[in-house]
């Protein structure tokens, strides 16, 4: 059965994510007011190998001054504040997650950016933008939750303009099977919607995107450090922990056990608009 809109926004409502992202910036020692960006780093990327991630996937958008960039899946706004702060371009996200909404906007306010950057709670599979709206465009570890991929792509080939870049990540199924769970963006089998890498390429491919790189990254997320290279005393919790609340640990070590077993594969894919 199709996951349905309202199972992704239970599975990843939390309250009061604002106050915990304070507060855990309060412990490792730094005031939270005035906020800045670099401050919610830590914090703020939810998806594989975080902080490390974004800046490594940013480069590959090509970016240049005044361009529009799209966050698809904009979680709390991470990936989004990064880009507007290191890049001199706009950036809009949309997530289909009230409370993730919420709280992006009010942290990027916190942090001073809202006039660079805009979010919209919003569906991935029905965009509320004119066609050929942005120059780029960065989905990060989304589309696990999706089964209409086609629909997704399509999407997001509608609202980027001609030669347009593409970055998108997520864990794709590996060689030896079933994943364990449960995972980060699924409790239990019936809402993992994941397919081989190949099968990603062809359905990008055939929405018209010029597939320019498709990458294993599985190792390197398996070498990671520990979630942003954090260290805290025991009684505190870890980066994205905050946010996804307290069993995310166990979600994060089967994950890396699925990658470390070639159950999953985590994966990075550039294309571009024709």
């Amino acid at each position: 059965m199709p996951r349905r809109r309202d199972d992704i926004q239970e599975h990843y409502a939390s309250p009061d994510i604002v106050e915990r992202v304070l507060t855990a910036v309060a412990q490792v020692g730094r005031p939270a007011e005035p906020l800045s960006a670099e401050m919610l780093y830590q914090f703020d990327q939810l998806h594989g190998r975080e902080i490390v991630a974004t800046r490594e996937h940013v480069a590959r958008l090509h970016l240049r001054s005044g361009m529009h960039v799209l966050d698809v899946g904009s979680g709390i706004g991470g990936p989004a504040r990064y880009i507007a702060m290191t890049h001199d371009v706009l950036v809009t996200g949309i997530d289909v997650t009230p409370e993730f909404v919420v709280t992006a906007r009010d942290l990027t306010r916190r942090c001073g950016l809202e006039n660079r950057i805009n979010f919209h709670e919003a569906d991935a599979l029905a965009m509320p933008f004119p066609n050929d709206s942005f120059d780029a465009a960065l989905c990060l570890y989304v589309a696990m939750n999706i089964p209409d991929k086609g629909q997704l792509c399509r999407e997001i080939y509608r609202v980027l303009r001609p030669g347009a870049r593409l970055v998108w990540s997520e864990v794709a199924l590996g060689p030896v099977g079933p994943a364990r769970f449960p995972l980060p963006w699924a409790s239990v089998p019936a809402a993992n919607f994941l397919v081989p890498p190949q099968v990603l390429r062809q359905i990008l491919a055939k929405t018209g995107f010029r597939v320019l790189n498709l990458i294993d990254e599985s190792q390197r997320f398996i070498a990671a450090p520990a979630p942003a290279g954090l260290t805290f005393p025991s009684e505190r919790p870890t980066a994205n922990q905050i946010v996804m609340g307290n069993d995310f640990l166990k979600r994060r070590e089967n994950l890396i056990l699925n990658l470390m077993e070639g159950r999953l594969l985590s994966i990075l894919i550039e294309a571009q608009k024709a």
